[in-house]
């Protein structure tokens, strides 16, 4: 397990993700150390009932933020989002610690703990929509998500094992503090972030915060490859959230365990999380995404059903590690794809109203489980949240097959696409496509690398050396590393407006019109900077 965890982060050869993701370490165990300390705090003041209570009352704010939380992250500095929304957690949570010390009435603890889900809310989305940004390939995203999710599973084991030990040895206020000195660790980590700078277009489109907000939805439901994996990533936590609160009932009540055995389960879960960071970055890097999805969904089904069929303290801790280990398939390739698809003009939207799904359907989860108990018992409960994601999975298997990982792409190429106006505003996804698809060129000194009046068949990036451009007999300007030229000819169909001679030994990066076309003009904002970038180039020759 370790040596896999080591893998993966050997991948990451960059501070600036290297610091995102242990700052989710910390952010993880925050979270989830918080969620088992406030289940514990519910079930001593009522019971199994009071536990799906306090879950619901900790999920559906967060639920109802997430969506304007999103455009936050869409119109200001992610690294600045990610701050002050984990510096507000901190502070909830040192609220929370307080007001269970001094005996505040539940309704207090209750809402406190909604409020930490609003302040919280940013974050997820924030950062999701700033890891494609800080990957330098999509290789590199790929690698980071399953580092993500190894953090993310490394802060919940560690948060559970802790939780577990502080509840068995001290109490809830104690809990609640350790949790609130995490969520200022992880501030202090993105705040060492670079800042980032969100383009232009990000401030323009004012229609009003509801209409910009909304953005996101409006992206999701376009893209029916987007759709489905919302979908898939709803119903994981629906059962996340299912299994939040049956942890607490097959502990206590089920299997008769201490407070502390809580903890230990969910740091069960921790360990099968950690463990399934090695095979699912193989399956990954082999593209096996849709296998990775579906085997996971398996995996979760089977391993949940085994404490209901064998009830043994043995077989619950046995279930939990596999849940860990399909859950992480699952959440792994889905996340991935959705940063993959998803455009970055209203990425931080879109996955904040995943967030919305996500945080519903976990509310929903955890209520769920009192009232399947109540029609089923608990053993026909645990089994039929156990058929949840086996389901989805055989029903979807057509279309879930339609996804794949491409073929890796050199640093320097996808670099030189992002990098360039035209290009910037594309998912990883169109980009890595393009990338796959460019040919490289060697042109000798003086050579015409296009002439005016012939037709124009393809866009060049100067990867290295200069070109001259010329009109007619007059020199217009020169081009160096990093700059293109042919699009005018491509986009408005003339002939080449002018020739393009190489100063030197050059290299260039030759995209054919067809794929620099369905690209481009697929795409609004690529469509309106190749426009800007047509129109200050002709204002420029003209004068």
């Amino acid at each position: 397990m370790i040596t896999g965890l080591r893998a993966v982060l050997a991948l990451i050869d960059n501070p600036e993700m290297r610091r995102l993701q242990l700052a989710w370490a910390a952010m993880s165990f925050s979270l989830w150390s918080f969620a088992i300390a406030l289940g514990v705090y519910a079930f001593d003041l009522a019971g199994a009932a009071a536990v799906g209570i306090a879950a619901f009352a900790r999920l559906l704010p967060g639920a109802l933020a997430s969506p304007f939380a999103g455009l936050l992250g869409d119109r200001h500095s992610r690294r600045s989002v990610l701050v002050a929304s984990s510096l507000g957690a901190s502070g909830v949570l040192l609220c929370a610690a307080a007001g269970v010390a001094a005996d505040a009435p539940v309704a207090i603890v209750f809402a406190l703990a909604g409020l930490l889900m609003v302040v919280s809310s940013p974050y997820v989305p924030a950062e999701g929509a700033l890891m494609p940004a800080v990957a330098r390939t999509p290789q590199e995203l790929t690698a980071a998500n399953v580092a993500h999710s190894a953090m993310d599973n490394a802060g919940f084991l560690a948060g559970s094992a802790a939780t577990g030990l502080l509840l068995a040895l001290t109490n809830v206020e104690v809990a609640f503090g350790v949790a609130a000195l995490m969520a200022a660790v992880c501030a202090g980590l993105v705040a060492r972030l670079r800042r980032d700078r969100r383009p232009e277009y990000a401030g323009r489109d004012a229609g009003g915060v509801v209409r910009e907000t909304a953005a996101g939805m409006r992206a999701m439901l376009a893209d029916r490859r987007l759709r489905l994996i919302t979908a898939a990533l709803t119903l994981l936590v629906f059962f996340e959230g299912a299994i939040d609160v049956l942890v607490v009932i097959l502990a206590l009540d089920l299997l008769d365990l201490g407070e502390g055995s809580v903890g230990f389960l969910n740091a069960a879960w921790g360990v099968g999380a950690l463990a399934a960071t090695a095979p699912i970055a193989l399956l990954l890097h082999r593209g096996g995404i849709t296998a990775g999805l579906v085997l996971g969904c398996m995996i979760a089904g089977a391993s949940t059903t085994l404490p209901a069929a064998w009830v043994a303290p043995a077989a619950a801790y046995l279930g939990w590690i596999g849940i860990g280990v399909g859950y992480t398939f699952v959440e792994v390739a889905a996340r991935t794809l959705m940063q993959r698809l998803g455009s970055d003009e209203t990425l931080a939207r879109v996955l904040a109203t995943l967030e919305t799904s996500r945080l519903s359907a976990m509310a929903l989860g955890s209520i769920a489980v009192p009232l399947l108990i109540t029609l089923f018992g608990v053993s026909g409960a645990t089994i039929a949240i156990a058929a949840v994601l086996p389901a989805f999975a055989l029903l979807r298997w057509a279309a879930l097959r339609s996804f794949e990982l491409g073929m890796p792409v050199d640093e320097q190429h996808f670099a030189l696409l992002r990098g360039n106006r035209i290009f910037a505003p594309l998912p990883v996804d169109t980009l890595e496509r393009l990338a796959n698809s460019l040919v490289t060129l060697a042109v000798e000194p003086g050579t015409a690398i296009v002439t005016e009046g012939e037709r124009g068949d393809r866009f060049y990036l100067i990867a290295s050396g200069e070109v001259d451009v010329f009109e007619g007999s007059t020199f217009r300007r020169r081009e160096v590393a990093g700059e293109c030229f042919g699009e005018i000819s491509l986009l408005r169909d003339v002939a080449r407006t002018a020739t393009v001679r190489a100063c030197g030994d050059v290299t260039l990066l030759a995209l054919e019109r067809e794929h620099f076309l369905a690209a481009v003009t697929g795409h609004r904002r690529s469509r309106g900077a190749a426009s800007e970038v047509i129109e200050e180039r002709i204002g420029t020759d003209a004068g």
